[in-house]
């Protein structure tokens, strides 16, 4: 038994739970996850409430598995039987519901969460604003793409708390996603002159796609693409950007830069084998519009030309040692 474990042993038998849950932590920080995870067990034997959420954060943000994809429910649960008004546990639970594809349940979550904020309990002060758990619940929309509740929520906010840098973006997309584009685009250029960001450039850029205004879109487009190795990981944000910087230049007349944008995209999209519908609908729509512009005769196709082919005589080579292989195949009884 390690000496933090005996530390902490001491510490809950003087009713020092604060400073074993303290320990616990530092031996966390310094990636001794073992003797944490037993003190967190020796708190939630001594039924000290703050461990069992403890436990539940990790599994929510550190362990690989996340607990076999519980992402620490079960322990959110074990809280709220004992303290079932916690602003702070709610809300850690609806990220547990969202985290397994339960969108709605989390968004009814958060609305308990604010609902709780009228009367919380006395007993646990929330470490969670109301601003803050209403900008979670926002998150949760955008995330659901219901976009009108977005918004709606978006003007409670700003009605309540003012207009941030966070909300701005938020607006900013809303309104676009929402058909109010030039709306939409005062509020992202607030958002961008206190950060850049490519989800602002995007949605930048969709707005002004919208409004017929191309060439400032594909600026915007531009700036993304530029940046886009930093969220590789969102595929649905990089495809948009890429394909309507080619139907852009498509519009702008710049049928040779298309190209460019359509071999991208396509190229990229069918690296991700089966697609969602959406992202098969932009990837047939990228294909036909490639060949559109081929049959025109009018573009080369620099990626086509770029590929190699086999010369004529390798390639006999190759056809005459397939011939044998299939003959040897034969004589062994292989048909």
């Amino acid at each position: 038994m390690s000496d933090a474990i005996e530390t902490a042993k001491k510490y809950i038998e003087d009713n020092n739970c604060k400073e074993a849950l303290k320990l616990a932590r530092k031996r966390h920080g310094k990636d001794d996850v073992e003797d944490y995870l037993t003190i967190l067990d020796l708190l939630i034997d001594a039924d000290y409430l703050l461990a069992v959420e403890e436990k539940g954060m990790y599994y929510q943000y550190y362990d690989k598995s996340h607990d076999n994809g519980d992402y620490g429910e079960k322990y959110f649960d074990q809280y709220l039987e004992k303290q079932p008004r916690s602003i702070n546990v709610i809300s850690d639970k609806a990220l547990s519901r969202f985290n397994k594809g339960k969108i709605d349940e989390a968004i009814e979550l958060m609305d308990k969460a604010l609902d709780k904020y009228k009367s919380y309990s006395k007993i646990e002060k929330p470490r969670i604003s109301k601003k803050e758990v209403l900008l979670g619940k926002i998150e949760l929309l955008i995330q659901a793409k219901r976009y009108d509740d977005a918004l709606s929520n978006l003007n409670t906010y700003e009605n309540q708390f003012g207009g941030d840098e966070k909300s701005d973006l938020y607006k900013g997309q809303m309104l676009q996603k929402t058909g109010k584009n030039e709306k939409a685009i005062e509020y992202l250029d607030k958002s961008l002159q206190n950060e850049d960001t490519i989800i602002g450039f995007n949605a930048k850029g969709d707005a002004l796609y919208d409004l017929k205004q191309y060439k400032d879109a594909l600026k915007n487009y531009k700036t993304c693409i530029n940046y886009e190795s930093k969220i590789e990981d969102d595929l649905e944000l990089v495809t948009n950007f890429n394909y309507k910087a080619a139907f852009c230049c498509v519009k702008l007349d710049d049928e040779q830069e298309a190209i460019k944008y359509l071999n991208k995209t396509i190229n990229m999209l069918n690296e991700h084998g089966r697609l969602p519908n959406d992202l098969e609908m932009i990837y047939q729509k990228c294909s036909f519009e490639k060949e559109r512009i081929m049959k025109k005769g009018e573009v080369k196709d620099e990626e086509f030309r770029k590929t190699r082919f086999f010369s004529a005589r390798t390639s006999i080579i190759i056809l005459i040692i397939i011939l044998i292989l299939y003959v040897i195949l034969r004589y062994m009884g292989y048909h």
